[in-house]
């Protein structure tokens, strides 16, 4: 992965969202040497006070540069419910550069919708699953110019339940939705399942 595309990526998340709280640099020499990077958003003390917006957001800058994705160049991302530690925030960063390396190492692609099984997502012991779904389900998510045609994969924890009712239903989007409707909140590690 290209430095300039990584600069590229955290500018456009800076132009979104503001400058990240912290970016963590990952440098791999295994498989195809290549850098990569994790940009990190706390909470501030203002988004803490309401509960919808105190979540801690990750994304990942450099692998919309490489082919992960079969339906488009992407990142990876995930919010966790409440302002993660230091150590806590590292490996949830971590575990986001390894799984998005996947595709890279097997030559498998991810798809927008898919459901992957035996997940292990630090600050999510209790998830098995997880869903990649477009970052904004309905509309679908692209970076602003000049990253345009590069969108982002949502990490979405699931129990095997749910996982299985997205799974049988035809259109991914429309179970991510269904689910949030009966209640799902992905950025809780505490939660319970919204399907039993």
């Amino acid at each position: 992965m290209h430095d300039a595309f990584i600069t590229k990526a955290i500018a456009a998340y800076t132009q979104l969202y503001g400058p990240p709280t912290r970016t963590r640099r990952f440098s791999r020499t295994e498989r195809q040497p290549h850098e990569s990077a994790v940009v990190v958003y706390l909470p501030d003390e203002v988004d803490q006070k309401v509960p919808e917006d105190n979540l801690t957001s990750l994304w990942t800058a450099g692998f919309g540069a490489e082919t992960i994705c079969s339906d488009f160049p992407c990142e990876l991302g995930m919010e966790v419910k409440g302002s993660l530690n230091d150590h806590s925030a590292g490996a949830l960063a971590e575990s986001l550069i390894e799984l998005a390396e996947v595709p890279l190492a097997n030559g498998r692609l991810f798809h927008n919708g898919q459901i992957l099984t035996n997940a292990s997502l630090p600050v999510f012991p209790r998830f098995t699953t997880a869903l990649l779904i477009d970052w904004e389900s309905v509309y679908g998510f692209r970076f602003p110019e000049p990253l345009s045609e590069v969108g982002c994969l949502r990490v979405v924890p699931l129990f095997p339940s749910e996982a299985e009712f997205v799974e049988a239903c035809t259109d991914p989007g429309r179970g991510y939705r269904s689910l949030r409707n009966r209640g799902l909140n992905e950025t809780d590690p505490d939660r319970e399942a919204v399907i039993g």
